[in-house]
């Protein structure tokens, strides 16, 4: 019967182990997903089929991205990181490099700043707020299977693009022209624009939308200035007259500065000026509203727009919570068979230990009492109680 005992807590003591285990499973579970989640590699080992990494990733922070040939038109499209590692199918060998930007419209703005600087072999893409750059270092071209798995492996969206180009005339502008812009740095790259690096003021959030235009025989380009404010708008006018003011009158007469809205519209280059102010007449003036103050719960729920980031944030919890009662659930299921298999087997070993030796015409209890025979201390010889015990223990021995 002590053994039965012992057996009984060391059962007691699993049922405990096992329930800990089945407690501290949705901590693990939640742990797990969320590491593989956050560390999911931007360049893996492997891309498609037949590419392999010929060298281990390179990563630089933003900081040290400073030092790069347009280093601070990075800094301005708000770059976080940019990762770099090579590819190779056994034939061609390509470098890729992934800069990962704050927003999507940083990762927008710097593709329409590189497209069209690019280098002959080398190619460019952004997905969400990644953009991609691949060079080959033995062809004149990107291969398109390697660009389409990266495009699968990098769709990140942390935000919508900007509007402001969409804002452009379409009529008579070159295809793939037009470049997005938020900082002096990229404004004083842009063609027959990098006088205004220190004219227009980004303080207030100002953005500008650039493109190329056909003018009969000739061209023009064309700068799309938003201020968010009517003040700024006001400021960024004036600064621009007082600009042009000090311009030789040659160069004045090449230019057209107006306003619409919140807008200001320049031109340079631009040798037939009643066709290019006809293109400049297409341009109207969206209003936005902009809500004070600096959290979301601010803006008046009927006119809150969908935060990208919670959105994202509560799929990512949905995810985790079915992960969890899905692992939970089939944890709860094995345990019911390991406790069928285990009592199972415990109960026919029991039986097999008791038939070996010799047990099985024993009184057996499995809650382990014992029996104390008091009844010669307590009722007094001669009573039926007593008469009745020895006659059993009679019927025993014979």
């Amino acid at each position: 019967m002590p053994k039965l005992n012992l057996l009984f807590h060391l059962n007691i003591t699993s049922i405990k182990t096992c329930f800990a285990a089945l407690c501290l499973l949705p901590l693990l579970a939640i742990g797990s997903y969320a590491q593989q989640t956050n560390s999911k590699p931007v360049l893996p080992e492997k891309l498609g089929e037949t590419w392999r990494a010929s060298s281990p990733v390179r990563t630089l922070s933003a900081e040290q991205c400073a030092v790069l040939p347009d280093g601070d038109v990075y800094k301005e499209f708000w770059l976080e990181s940019m990762a770099s590692r090579h590819y190779t199918n056994r034939k061609d060998s390509v470098t890729v490099e992934v800069f990962r930007m704050q927003f999507d419209s940083g990762a927008y703005g710097l593709f329409t700043f590189n497209r069209n600087k690019l280098a002959e072999n080398r190619s460019e893409f952004f997905s969400g707020r990644y953009l991609v750059s691949l060079t080959s270092e033995t062809t004149n071209s990107a291969p398109q299977d390697l660009l389409q798995t990266l495009k699968d492996n990098l769709n990140s969206s942390n935000g919508e693009l900007p509007l402001l180009p969409s804002h452009l005339p379409s009529e008579n502008k070159i295809a793939d022209s037009e470049i997005y812009v938020v900082g002096s740095s990229a404004l004083a790259r842009l063609d027959g624009f990098s006088d205004l690096k220190d004219v227009v003021n980004f303080s207030g959030g100002t953005e500008i939308a650039f493109a190329k235009y056909r003018n009969g025989n000739s061209g023009f380009n064309l700068l799309l200035v938003e201020y968010h404010t009517p003040q700024l708008a006001t400021d960024g006018e004036t600064q621009f007259h007082n600009y042009f003011s000090n311009l030789p009158e040659q160069e004045r007469n090449q230019r057209l500065l107006k306003r619409i809205g919140n807008y200001i519209v320049l031109t340079t280059k631009a040798e037939d000026l009643p066709s290019a102010e006809k293109i400049i007449s297409q341009i109207k003036y969206t209003p936005a509203v902009y809500w004070e103050g600096k959290k979301m719960s601010h803006i008046p729920l009927a006119y809150r727009p969908p935060d990208p980031f919670a959105l994202e944030e509560m799929s990512q919890t949905a995810q985790v919570i079915l992960r969890t009662f899905y692992w939970v659930g089939i944890m709860l299921f094995v345990a019911i068979i390991l406790g069928f298999i285990s009592g199972w087997t415990y109960f026919y070993w029991n039986r097999y230990r008791r038939s070996k030796f010799g047990y099985d015409n024993l009184y057996s209890d499995a809650g382990g009492s014992v029996r104390l025979n008091l009844d010669e201390y307590l009722l007094p010889p001669g009573d039926p109680a007593t008469s009745k015990r020895d006659d059993d223990e009679n019927l025993r021995s014979v």
